[in-house]
């Protein structure tokens, strides 16, 4: 019973451990980055296009504005806080 909850509490800050931007950097290394893998959907990216009125710099400008404090955050992530950016704004 003690050797379950030792390995459940080590698997848990291994968890935790892998959110953080220590955690990420070695994932990568070990070829185990699952979160930097999400990919923006079809539909975020012609929509945020869209909002630039289609100008792709401009479009990249927002996505680094999204990443500003976090760096390490998925594309998915990143567009998800660029579109939010925009709604803000435009209320």
């Amino acid at each position: 019973m003690q050797t379950l909850s030792v390995i459940l509490v080590l698997g848990f800050v291994l968890w935790i451990f892998s959110t953080t931007p220590a955690g990420k950097r070695l994932m990568a290394r070990l070829g185990l980055d699952l979160a930097r893998k999400q990919r923006a959907k079809p539909e975020d990216h012609d929509y945020l296009l869209r909002v630039c009125g289609g100008d792709v710099e401009e479009l990249s400008r927002r996505l680094a504005e999204a990443r500003r404090h976090d760096p390490d955050m998925s594309e998915n992530e990143a567009y998800r806080k660029a579109i939010r950016a925009h709604l803000r704004d435009k209320i």
